[in-house]
C-alpha cells in the first residue's frame, strides 16, 4: 500500500541534519526561558505534485533561527549561514521514500524580537518526496 510521508517522518531527518551540521539545537518544543541560539521547524505547506509515473508530494518547511541579543548582527547571520549550509546536504528519509528535491526558497523574514532583543530569522525550504510508481492495470 502506498503511503505519503508523514510530517513526523520528515521532521526528524531535517532536525537531525540541522543538529549535526550546525552549532544550534533544533527543538521540538520551546520552553519558556530557553537560552538562544536555537532553531525550530514549522511546516507551512503540503501539496501533491504527482507526475505521469510517480506519486510525489511537496512540503514547505520554515526553519526559525533564534539568535541571542547582541550589538552586532554578525553572530545571527553566521547562524543563518550554518543552517543554510547544513541543508545543502540531503536529508536521509525512511525506506520506501525518495528525496527528489531539497531546495532553499530564501529568507522569508528577519527581525529583532521586541521583548527580548533576540534576532529571529525564517528560512524557507522545499522538499519533494516520491513514494511510489503509478501503474496501469
Amino acid at each position: 500500500m502506498l503511503k505519503k510521508l508523514s510530517l513526523l517522518d520528515l521532521h526528524a531527518p531535517i532536525q537531525k541534519r540541522i543538529q549535526d551540521g550546525t552549532d544550534l539545537k533544533c527543538l521540538d518544543d520551546i520552553p519558556n526561558g530557553e537560552p538562544s541560539p536555537f532553531a525550530y521547524l514549522e511546516f507551512v505547506g503540503s501539496t501533491p505534485r504527482n507526475t505521469k509515473t510517480m506519486y510525489v508530494h511537496e512540503y514547505i518547511v520554515h526553519v526559525h533561527i533564534i539568535s541571542a541579543a547582541a550589538n552586532s548582527s554578525v553572530p545571527h547571520y553566521k547562524n543563518i549561514n550554518q543552517v543554510d549550509e547544513a541543508l545543502t546536504e540531503y536529508i536521509q528519509l525512511p525506506d520506501g521514500y525518495d528525496l527528489w528535491g531539497q531546495v532553499e526558497s530564501g529568507l522569508v523574514s528577519n527581525y529583532k524580537e521586541p521583548e527580548t532583543d533576540e534576532r529571529h530569522a525564517v528560512l524557507a525550504f522545499l522538499f519533494k518526496v516520491s513514494y511510489g510508481f503509478k501503474m496501469k492495470i
